[in-house]
């Protein structure tokens, strides 16, 4: 049995649990531990990752609802079966990504549909706003370049719109958790800029009234982005 955990370094915060999982299942296949090898403990694994017993009880717990190891109380924690060269975090970072968008995307119809239902009130400056952001996206486009901060301010003034401030911070702040996801996933240029033409939908939609076609252009966003995830299955493939 192997239990050399030399390879082992700190992880940094961010998702943590899931760094820490796969960092255990990198050991597991670096180590060549086999089925029914025993793993450190819990206080072991806390001191070699300098974080806490809980973040590795969740990452633990995350491998073994994966059936990568077998923890047994009073006994200690086994390998059940070796992982697949995809990686636990990417893996969760995935269907996370995938989870936020789906709310995101629903939040973003109904704050849209608040726009409509107040597009009198709202008057002309701000939908020249809105008109301004989208040119400076569609000038940029041609170019072959996202701008992604012009797509967060115009994100941002939409929900800001909805006149629903709880609905406004929940939506800015989904926007802003999607950077952290960014880092792990890579990005498609191309895919982000077949975004753009949905905006101007979703615009044209607005000012027209049709709740019906704005919510369709949100729906497109939402399969644009989910070929993300694709892409970065496809990218990490190659690797």
């Amino acid at each position: 049995m192997k239990n050399d955990i030399s390879l082992m370094t700190p992880i940094s915060k961010d998702l943590l649990y899931m760094k820490i999982a796969d960092a255990i299942s990198n050991h597991i296949k670096k180590n060549d531990l086999k089925q029914g090898d025993k793993l450190p403990s819990e206080r072991e694994l806390a001191a070699r990752f300098q974080t806490s017993r809980h973040s590795v009880r969740e990452a633990l717990r995350v491998l073994e609802n994966q059936g990568i190891i077998n923890c047994q109380m009073g006994s200690g924690t086994y390998v059940a079966k070796i992982q697949e060269e995809s990686t636990i975090y990417l893996d969760l970072v995935k269907v996370n990504y995938i989870e936020m968008l789906n709310v995101k995307t629903e939040l973003e119809k109904y704050a849209v549909s608040l726009v409509i239902e107040r597009r009198e009130e709202i008057g002309a400056e701000a939908f020249e706003r809105l008109e301004g952001l989208l040119c400076q996206m569609e000038r940029s486009g041609e170019q072959g370049i996202f701008e992604a901060g012009l797509d967060k301010e115009f994100h941002y003034l939409l929900s800001e719109l909805s006149g629903n401030k709880m609905l406004e911070q929940m939506i800015k702040k989904m926007i802003e958790a999607f950077d952290e996801y960014y880092v792990v996933l890579p990005q498609s240029v191309k895919l982000c800029l077949d975004t753009i033409c949905w905006h101007r939908v979703i615009l044209d939609g607005i000012r027209q009234g049709d709740a019906g076609r704005t919510a369709y252009a949100s729906e497109q966003m939402l399969l644009i982005d989910r070929e993300i995830v694709s892409f970065c299955s496809e990218e990490a493939a190659g690797k």
